[in-house]
């Protein structure tokens, strides 16, 4: 609503729970970036010449890290059961993203405040931006790619697998190609660095985990081993994505944290024009 006091002529720009709305606005503007990059993501590699071509050396640069691909390791027993479990949390993560922030709106009152759903679309929308720029200039291939991909004498791509990876066994088990049809749409095949479905639920766990924050750990732990249980991603992906996620929240506390700056700010405003200044 407008505040404004006829005795003063003074007027004050919109206000959202304490917030001016220019400042609520601020915090959409991250994920307003990820959707233009991720959406138009063919569109962007051509204007800006990226290179489309993957970077397939996660697999030795591993090796040199821990010795071993931890994935292989993790993936060498499959089971229908282990599929299905692999599977919850990636479908979940599609709603997390959505519902999310509007949960931390809903439950601004018992949270104690509107800054938590700010600061989960601020922060995760630039988690998911660098995300996605990385993805853009730097395309690196998953493990279902570098272990599927055949090439002829020349070095040309000559066939790969679906990009549903693994998963494409739970869409074999219940007759239903749901993972198909989902990674069949997406405009990314060259994500693997970092990994996003790591990312976003760390980022509700250093947000405010709408359960617990040892829920938010099992979360983040789960998601982890589904994405190398099914070869989406390789360990190095799964580091970078929770790695992305904390330096982000430490320049947020830190560095700058424009919504509680604001708070304060509209606090001392209101309470001016309660004493009449």
């Amino acid at each position: 609503a407008v505040v404004s006091t006829q005795s003063t002529g003074l007027k004050l720009p919109n206000i959202i729970e304490g917030y001016p709305t220019k400042v609520v606005g601020l915090a959409f503007l991250p994920p307003i970036f990820y959707l233009s990059i991720f959406n138009f993501f063919s569109f962007w590699q051509w204007f800006l010449g990226a290179s489309r071509e993957p970077w397939i050396h996660l697999p030795s640069l591993e090796m040199k890290l821990f010795g071993c691909n931890p994935h292989q390791i993790i993936s060498r027993y499959t089971s229908p059961l282990l599929d299905t479990i692999a599977a919850i949390p990636y479908l979940v993560h599609f709603l997390l993203v959505l519902l999310y922030p509007p949960y931390c709106y809903i439950h601004r009152k018992r949270i104690g405040s509107l800054e938590p759903a700010l600061r989960s679309l601020w922060c995760g929308g630039i988690v998911c931006s660098v995300s996605v720029l990385t993805q853009l200039f730097l395309p690196t291939a998953p493990p279902w790619f570098n272990e599927s991909a055949v090439y002829d004498a020349d070095g040309k791509l000559l066939g790969m697998a679906f990009n549903e990876a693994g998963f494409q066994r739970v869409d074999a088990h219940y007759g239903y190609l749901l993972f198909h049809e989902m990674y069949s749409k997406s405009p990314i095949t060259f994500g693997s660095f970092p990994s996003l479905h790591v990312a976003f639920p760390t980022v509700i766990l250093m947000n405010g985990s709408w359960i617990s924050w040892k829920f938010g750990l099992f979360h983040v732990c789960l998601i982890s081993w589904a994405a190398l249980y099914s070869h989406h991603h390789y360990l190095i992906d799964v580091i970078g994505g929770f790695m992305l996620t904390f330096f982000t929240y430490q320049i947020y506390h830190k560095v700058w944290n424009p919504f509680r700056r604001a708070d304060k700010m509209c606090e001392a405003r209101s309470s001016l024009l309660e004493e009449g200044v």
